[in-house]
């Protein structure tokens, strides 16, 4: 069981939730579930690692079902389940460029990634894109990473994208994402996408979250969430 350090509104539609949890290591891309009811709703929350700090762990989160909605109200020093973590997980290393391609709360693992490429790749360019609603602050939440941060509120952040950098990486809705892949391949350019799939258990059992490839079906929890774009059938 983990606590809750702290809890804070970004903007009307999404909080930061760090807590306590120690795990020997995370990779930018993986995802946990987190719980902090007993019996309803059924099923654990998946969310996506935004950093990772020595004294624990923080997950940016939008408010938009009865799970989430009980996480927003936790409050310092509350109990909370922290499972994980689970799934593949972005490449890193050996990276000059790229760009990272976000619409709203799928911009929460480009946090995590764009330090450990940094780490990994002093001198690597990165340009992370966001598409945001016209009433979200989520970009003061990257603001700091010193990244090329460009920020699109309305319309469509894939009309932005500079394909010059011929590696990219994208989360956000499956519209979004589908239509940068197209882009992408038009473009010469080599994409990975991390898909946002409804999951029940996190270890593949349930099913709830498979999709297609051209390998047949698989289980984005256990198998992904990251797939190569040439692989993913729409």
């Amino acid at each position: 069981m983990s606590k809750v350090i702290y809890n804070k509104m970004i903007d009307d539609d999404y909080f930061m939730l760090k807590t306590d949890t120690k795990v020997d290591k995370v990779y930018p891309g993986q995802f946990f579930m987190l719980r902090a009811w007993d019996l309803y709703p059924t099923l654990s929350r998946p969310i996506s690692i935004y950093d990772v700090c020595e004294d624990g762990l923080v997950f940016l989160i939008e408010s938009r079902g009865i799970g989430s909605k009980l996480l927003k109200n936790l409050k310092e020093g509350d109990e909370i389940k922290v499972f994980g973590p689970y799934g593949n997980h972005f490449e890193y290393e050996n990276i000059r460029e790229i760009s990272l391609v976000a619409g709203g709360v799928g911009s929460a693992p480009f946090y995590y990634l764009s330090k450990c490429l940094k780490k990994a790749n002093p001198d690597v360019k990165i340009d992370l894109y966001m598409g945001l609603r016209e009433n979200q602050k989520l970009e003061k939440c990257f603001e700091d990473l010193g990244v090329n941060l460009i920020v699109k509120k309305g319309g469509f952040i894939t009309d932005y994208v500079d394909f010059d950098k011929k590696l990219i990486y994208t989360c956000g809705p499956d519209i979004m994402m589908y239509k940068l892949k197209d882009l992408a391949e038009k473009n010469a350019c080599k994409i990975y996408l991390s898909l946002d799939k409804r999951m029940g258990c996190g270890l593949g059992a349930c099913l709830s979250c498979t999709c297609k490839t051209v390998n047949g079906n698989s289980r984005t929890c256990k198998d992904g969430p990251i797939y190569k774009g040439s692989d993913i059938l729409e």
